[in-house]
């Protein structure tokens, strides 16, 4: 007798445009999107990354208000990541210095 798993399937969500201008619900929506698309409960996330499963609810539903590295974290294990583009491309010209440099 094969034991059949506890509480609700995950269903996939879409992955947003991520060719649109940024946004802090487009993250939301990537970040929701990946965890669902890899079969990941709100629960198995929270739990894995010892935070709380409102914290990542707030993460999913775009609260500014979370703190950057837990959102970091979070995209982290997920395996998102960002890059910080310039849309000062003049700027970048002129001052000899790469978009790529952090300072």
């Amino acid at each position: 007798m094969s034991k059949q798993p506890t509480g609700r399937s995950v269903k996939a969500t879409a992955m947003p445009n991520l060719e649109q201008q940024f946004s802090p619900q487009q993250l939301a929506s990537a970040i929701r999107a990946k965890r669902t698309k890899m079969k990941l409960s709100l629960e198995m996330v929270a739990d894995a990354l010892s935070i709380s499963k409102p914290t990542l609810i707030r993460i999913e539903k775009a609260d500014t208000n979370v703190k950057l590295s837990t959102l970091l974290q979070v995209m982290e294990y997920l395996g998102l990541t960002f890059a910080v583009v310039s849309d000062d491309i003049e700027h970048s010209a002129n001052e000899g210095y790469a978009d790529d440099e952090w300072f």
